[in-house]
């Protein structure tokens, strides 16, 4: 429809990318005073992936996130052999390999237990700081207690010796570790099949003024299948902030070299410009499938890429269908370039100018 000199398009973009990774280890330690300290490996981008990804050891061993301690970003403090931070990997690969080290760890406090209060492994639980007789929960120990158990103990409980598939880095680790407590290490051996897809659908509504060809996006919502979400929080942000990304490809991020030299001229903020807070439209929304991966056991899987690829591909045809259907299939879409269209005159490009 047309409101003044503004033209009412909407699109939709669909956008797949590869959501994870798999056969990393898991690390931690309990300590003597029932506090689980959880290693990491990843680096900090502000997504929440370090404790996030972390959450999946504590669920298995049942324990408040208060007790818990995640440590990182100081190689000295010992990690695991941890995926990249890129490619959406994290999520995925690191909710696998602390689920791994959780239940090395739960597998453990199940032994001690039996060890010293009898029965077999499989007869306790793990709940509350604590590991305990299923059949009679009265009978058991802190897992402070069952920390200094594994200490006394020494071998594979204490970190003295550890699994032969995990990675050399993660064996270093583990050396450094031995004697401060229970140590569980673990590799993602969980398996599957293919690489892992992650999907965004995105719907955007878009003005576009047909006298100065500035396109204002009115609304988006996306919409993805990335298995369970670990952190709606976290995830809303990943996922809209992803889309506005590729909305800067679609709108306003051109590449320009000199044409003698191949130099590239737009390598800064002003000469290629990613969206400001400004450019984000007031109206957006997100939702997920909520549909668990079935080939890892938490379910997750990464979101980094996905939204990119949907936020710029809506937006894109969103301006098609502003222009009566006309597919200029090219980014960014400049003013000039969509007032050369709708103007009716030569393009604005050439044939190797633009992004196709």
């Amino acid at each position: 429809q047309l409101n003044g000199t503004k033209r009412t398009g909407i699109g939709v973009g669909v956008s797949p990318y590869s959501g994870g990774s798999r056969g990393f280890d898991g690390l931690l330690v309990i300590r003597p005073d029932g506090k689980v300290q959880i290693h990491q490996g990843i680096g900090n981008l502000g997504t929440n992936s370090i404790p996030d990804t972390a959450r999946a050891a504590a669920d298995v061993l049942g324990i408040e996130w208060d007790d818990v301690e995640v440590v990182f970003g100081d190689t000295s403090r010992h990690l695991p052999w941890s995926s990249p931070q890129g490619g959406s990997q994290t999520t995925h690969a690191h909710t696998r390999a602390n689920h791994a080290a959780g239940l090395d760890a739960k597998q453990k406090l199940q032994e001690i237990a039996a060890r010293d209060l009898g029965g077999r492994p499989e007869d306790y639980e793990t709940s509350d700081g604590r590991v305990y007789r299923r059949s009679n929960p009265s009978q058991g120990m802190t897992l402070g207690r069952a920390a200094t158990r594994a200490i006394e103990l020494g071998g594979r409980y204490s970190g003295e010796e550890f699994n032969d598939d995990l990675n050399d880095m993660t064996k270093a680790s583990v050396t450094g570790l031995a004697g401060q407590g229970l140590v569980a290490a673990a590799r993602d051996n969980f398996g599957g099949e293919g690489q892992v897809q992650s999907w965004v659908v995105g719907f955007a509504e878009v003005e576009l003024d047909i006298e100065t060809g500035v396109v204002d996006v009115v609304h988006y919502t996306a919409v993805s299948d990335v298995g369970t979400v670990v952190h709606p929080r976290g995830f809303g942000g990943q996922i809209l902030g992803g889309s506005i990304q590729g909305m800067g490809i679609a709108m306003s991020q051109k590449w320009v070299f000199d044409p003698v030299w191949g130099v590239s001229f737009a390598k800064r903020l002003y000469t290629a410009r990613p969206p400001g807070i400004l450019d984000v439209p007031i109206d957006m929304q997100w939702a997920a499938v909520e549909i668990p991966d079935p080939q890892t056991p938490i379910g997750a899987k990464g979101i980094g890429e996905p939204p990119v690829g949907a936020g710029s591909a809506a937006l894109a045809s969103a301006i098609s269908d502003a222009l009566e259907g006309e597919c200029l299939c090219r980014t960014p879409l400049t003013p000039d370039i969509l007032l050369a269209e709708i103007e009716g005159l030569e393009p604005a490009y050439g044939p190797s100018d633009l992004h196709v």
